[in-house]
């Protein structure tokens, strides 16, 4: 254990020291929030027989976390999830939920001339339907449901970012994010969410 946190403060040191101002090298952090459609058909029990479905207005957020693999090519750690709010029947009574899709997964974004970049990522999809979601939770504690369904989802997006200092940028993004997973009856859920993101990125 030792020997691994002293060779990632060795990797994260040198990212430090060979980042030039304004350019898309070394350690790479981009955070973003956004808003957008999302359809997501989930379950909130594990031997449920049908998913429900909710569509319409959703919240975005997603981290990145990585560093240089060449020339304005970055490889990354992707968390990322879309929240839909609404009101499902459970048990003959309405109640409040959000349904999420979650993805960790590894990433790769690209910058071209002028700051436009593309990025993609894929790996594992989470779907939660709670009345109170974090993005890619190991544990949920709710009446309705303590049950977390994993699958396989990506996330393709592209964008435009400034300069605003000689490591920080800001920027604007569309993201795509599809997944899907099924429950112990083989009911499939599924995801789509298409969104818009105000980021900041630290290169």
């Amino acid at each position: 254990m030792k020997k691994l946190l002293i060779l990632v403060a060795m990797a994260t040191s040198l990212c430090f020291a060979q980042s030039e101002p304004r350019a898309h090298d070394g350690f790479f952090l981009n955070i973003a929030l956004g808003m957008g459609y999302q359809s997501i058909d989930f379950v909130v029990e594990d031997w449920q027989e049908e998913t429900d479905n909710k569509a319409g207005l959703a919240t975005d957020i997603d981290v990145k976390l990585g560093g240089t693999i060449s020339y304005n090519t970055l490889m990354h750690l992707t968390i990322t999830g879309t929240t839909k709010t609404g009101t499902i029947d459970y048990d003959d009574e309405y109640e409040d939920i959000r349904a999420n899709m979650s993805l960790l997964g590894l990433g790769v974004t690209h910058y071209f001339e002028y700051n436009i970049f593309i990025t993609a990522s894929c790996g594992i999809s989470q779907f939660h339907a709670n009345d109170e979601v974090a993005v890619f939770s190991g544990v949920i504690k709710n009446k309705a449901t303590q049950d977390i369904n994993t699958g396989f989802g990506f996330q393709v997006g592209g964008g435009k970012e400034w300069w605003v200092s000689d490591n920080w940028g800001i920027g604007a993004s569309a993201s795509l994010l599809y997944g899907f997973a099924s429950n112990l009856r083989d009911t499939k859920e599924s995801s789509l969410g298409i969104t818009l993101r105000l980021s900041a990125s630290y290169n």
